[in-house]
């Protein structure tokens, strides 16, 4: 066990306070259409960024004192929480959460006053007060919410988060193509300008096997690309068993996504392990998936569906059972997300030649969607009917693509920023509606309920935005927000400030320290002894002067008494 840094009462308090206003002073500037940009460093010498995005700056912000360091982690949350579930609204979680640890901080430490004074005693008061006034303020929010009723809507939405309205439209007009289940997939693109285009996809729950196989952290995703595809529903938790099915499909292959219903930690030790060697597997658990699902996915994957029931086994398994698929997304998130496939092998229209005349096939999954349509009408029972229209959404999701290009790296990534949080902003107000924009939906609902411990931070974006703007700025209502991104950013703000203000102790792991931090300790020493010895020589210089100057005084006095 690692030796500990631990810190009591108020000098906890104090290193909260520092973590928390680091992040809280850089993620404010981040906020609003006036917002500044942040020039940041990048992992393998790739190179500095600009960013204007709130949960990229904090991603980066890792200060040298461990104490402070567990602060940042703790405030960091609230924003991250935000971005998982809404994708958008960081900067805004941040400024309020920010805003309320400082008024919270500030009115515990002035004792004379009469709010502290009846509350100083008892922080829990303060975390439940908190949390309550957190509740009625979402659903003041929610209440204030209205629904998206058409396109022009939506491009609002997008123009207020890209802050480019050419853009914001372009981007309003894919989601709303894919619709409020659809998925959009912002990738890097090679000719300088902003593609769009919208595909067939397949959608079903599933999980990442475990976090290790997390590959995009940043949206807590499994990202596999061109990759062969075994499906079964067979729980991998024999490693003797597994071992035997790998074997077979890793001769020709140097990675595979395996879809099951479970993985035992032994299975995935040894895909883990396998990384080593160059071979990539990739653990899609599927538990809730029932048998005419995978025989559906099968299809879209041009697969062999490896059925225990009928008893195939995984140790026969051989490369012509393998599926294909272009791109997979896996969420790791606790509230349930869909994975999402684009360009299985069974989803691919084919030709064929008959005599000199060409001819366009089907494919599978078409051919797949047309019996499950036929089977909805021969279908008498609501419930069976609803399921075969599940089946057939998650056959032929829309997927849309965006492929952004840049003339530098340093332009490409945070326009992909920016378009990836326009893009999910407006699937928020799809599913929540919208508000008024530009902090004023937070602002109104202060003015309007009595004043308590929240009243100054539900401000706090507002007036953040307007000091990011060079001159007062008018919100008209063309600025809206998505109610689910506010809502959320209460939510995760107030959360974070409520446990924040409880802590009176902190235990941090004493950071490592390099060799060449050992040196820098010398040389420190080494300058700090030579300014004490050169003050003290200064010190000598300046009295043996001032007897010098005194004994001249003294000769100065006798020779006019003699004179005298």
């Amino acid at each position: 066990m690692s030796p500990t840094k631990i810190l009591f009462h108020n000098k906890a308090r104090e290193a909260i306070l520092k973590g928390v206003n680091l992040c809280y002073e850089a993620v404010r500037l981040s906020l609003g259409a006036s917002s500044g940009s942040a020039l940041m460093y990048r992992t393998l010498g790739r190179g500095p960024r600009i960013v204007d995005d709130g949960h990229a700056i904090l991603q980066n912000l890792e200060p040298k004192n461990e104490a402070e360091k567990l602060a940042v982690a703790a405030f960091r949350e609230a924003s991250e929480r935000t971005n998982q579930l809404a994708g958008d609204g960081t900067a805004t979680t941040g400024v309020l959460a920010g805003k309320l640890i400082n008024e919270i901080f500030s009115k515990l430490s002035e004792s004379s006053q009469s709010y502290a004074s009846k509350t100083k005693s008892n922080v829990q008061k303060i975390k439940k007060e908190l949390l309550e006034l957190s509740k009625s303020i979402q659903a003041k929010v929610t209440e204030q919410s209205k629904k998206i009723e058409k396109l022009e809507d939506l491009e609002k939405i997008s123009t207020v988060s890209m802050g480019n309205e050419e853009l914001g439209k372009i981007i309003a007009k894919l989601v709303w193509e894919v619709g409020i289940d659809g998925f959009v997939d912002v990738v890097d693109g090679y000719k300088g300008e902003i593609e769009t285009e919208v595909i067939k996809g397949a959608r079903f729950a599933a999980k990442p096997g475990a976090k290790a196989f997390i590959n995009n952290p940043k949206r807590f995703e499994m990202v596999i690309e061109d990759c062969p595809v075994l499906l079964t529903n067979y729980k991998l938790d024999n490693d003797n068993q597994a071992q035997k099915a790998f074997a077979s499909v890793l001769q020709k292959n140097s990675k595979v996504c395996v879809l099951a219903p479970d993985f035992s930690e032994q299975v995935l030790l040894r895909m883990v392990q396998t990384t080593k060697q160059g071979v990539f597997m990739f653990p899609v658990k599927v538990p809730s998936l029932r048998t005419e699902q995978f025989e559906d996915l099968a299809i879209y994957f041009g697969a062999t569906f490896i059925n225990k029931d009928l008893g195939k086994k995984l140790e026969n398994v051989t490369e012509a059972d393998l599926g294909f698929v272009q791109k997979l997304v896996v969420k790791d998130t606790e509230n349930r997300e869909d994975a999402v496939a684009v360009g299985g092998r069974g989803s691919l229209e084919g030709e064929t030649k008959v005599g000199s005349a060409d001819f366009k096939v089907s494919s599978p999954v078409s051919e797949r969607i047309k019996i499950l349509k036929e089977q909805i009408i021969e279908e008498r029972i609501d419930s069976h009917k609803k399921l075969l229209e599940r089946r057939i959404a998650s056959l032929a999701s829309a997927v849309g693509v965006i492929r952004v290009g840049g003339s530098t790296t340093a332009e490409s990534i945070p326009l992909k920023l920016k378009i990836e949080d326009a893009q999910y902003a407006c699937k928020a107000a799809l599913e929540e509606g919208y508000v008024k924009g530009g902090g004023l939906c937070l602002k109104e609902i202060a003015e309007e309920l009595p004043e308590s411990i929240l009243t100054a931070s539900l401000k706090a974006p507002y007036e953040q935005i307007q000091a990011n703007n060079e001159e007062p700025l008018e919100i008209g209502e063309d600025i809206i927000d998505p109610t689910k991104v506010v809502r959320l950013a209460v939510e995760h703000a107030v959360s974070v400030a409520a446990s924040l203000i409880t802590v009176k102790l902190i235990i941090a792991e004493e950071r490592e320290e390099n060799p060449a931090e050992g040196y820098h300790s010398i040389a420190d020493a080494i300058n700090f002894y030579n300014r004490l010895v050169n003050k003290k020589e200064s010190i000598y210089k300046e009295a043996e002067f001032e007897m010098m100057r005194d004994q001249e005084a003294d000769w100065d006095s006798r020779i006019k008494e003699d004179n005298g």
